[in-house]
């Protein structure tokens, strides 16, 4: 009896002595993010934010997402007015537009220009791309190939690439080659290339294939290395702009969307990492 009495003793006697020192152990606990972050700007970032925005709110379903577009330049201007969180971009910054934003790039815009297997000519010079969409130069013989006339091949008007290939390429002109054609999907882009002998197309770097042929720009081809070094002319940054009324919530999603695994999923789906 006076044995068990003294073991119990003892326990209580510890049992104090931890609570005393501060050394009781505790399971941590987690607060769940909750709100809601607005979006706004370019339209070819959109569907990335998108992708991104799913996976995040997978880790964070208390989170709502409200991602708008309506250009590069109304991302800039929401994020001046403070009217949303996160300003999207698809294009540098004027340094009077980037007062008082910060610019995080998440990836980069490819535009690969590709031909047929069989089509000698591998290397372009810009000007001489633009002359092609712009029906002055009609003649593969003009470029060092084939007697063949040439078959621009443009994506229709709503695609984010098409809007990419005609500010980089054509100045912002619309394509007007008497022979142009268009593709609805980058899969039928590559298709009519793969196909076609004379034809000529453009497509994002996670849509090339064994059956088309890259072509050079400026005698530079299209990598990961020479797009994350910025070589490669038919490059545009995709980023994400916060600014000092941006909610604390916003710097999270940017982490998140930088973080190793979102740089993969970006990876995967067509675009190139910065990471």
């Amino acid at each position: 009896m006076l044995h068990k009495t003294f073991v119990l003793a003892c326990t209580i006697a510890l049992l104090l002595s931890a609570c005393a020192g501060g050394v009781v152990p505790q399971e941590p606990t987690f607060t769940p993010l909750v709100g809601k972050l607005t979006f706004a700007g370019s339209t070819t970032v959109q569907p990335l934010a998108a992708m991104l925005g799913d996976s995040f709110q997978k880790r964070h379903p208390q989170v709502q997402l409200d991602i708008a577009a309506g250009g590069s330049k109304v991302g800039i201007q929401a994020i001046h007015d403070g009217t949303v969180d996160i300003g999207m971009a698809s294009r540098q910054l004027s340094s009077e537009e980037a007062q008082g934003i910060d610019q995080f790039q998440i990836a980069s815009d490819v535009i690969a220009v590709v031909v047929h297997p069989d089509n000698p000519v591998k290397d372009l010079q810009i000007e001489k791309l633009r002359q092609i969409y712009l029906g002055e130069i009609t003649n593969w013989s003009e470029l060092g190939g084939e007697d063949l006339p040439i078959v621009p091949v443009a994506r229709e008007q709503s695609s984010g690439t098409r809007g990419a290939f005609d500010e980089l390429v054509l100045e912002k002109q619309e394509p007007s080659a008497a022979n142009l054609r268009l593709a609805v999907t980058a899969g039928d882009m590559a298709a009519i290339v793969a196909q076609e002998k004379a034809a000529i197309g453009y497509v994002g770097f996670g849509n090339l294939g064994s059956e088309i042929k890259l072509v050079a720009i400026n005698g530079i081809l299209p990598s990961l290395e020479t797009a994350q070094n910025g070589s490669y002319p038919l490059l545009r940054p995709l980023i994400l702009m916060t600014g000092p009324l941006s909610q604390p919530l916003a710097e999270m999603f940017v982490e998140f969307v930088l973080s190793a695994p979102s740089q993969q999923q970006i990876a995967e789906a067509g675009w190139v990492p910065v990471k």
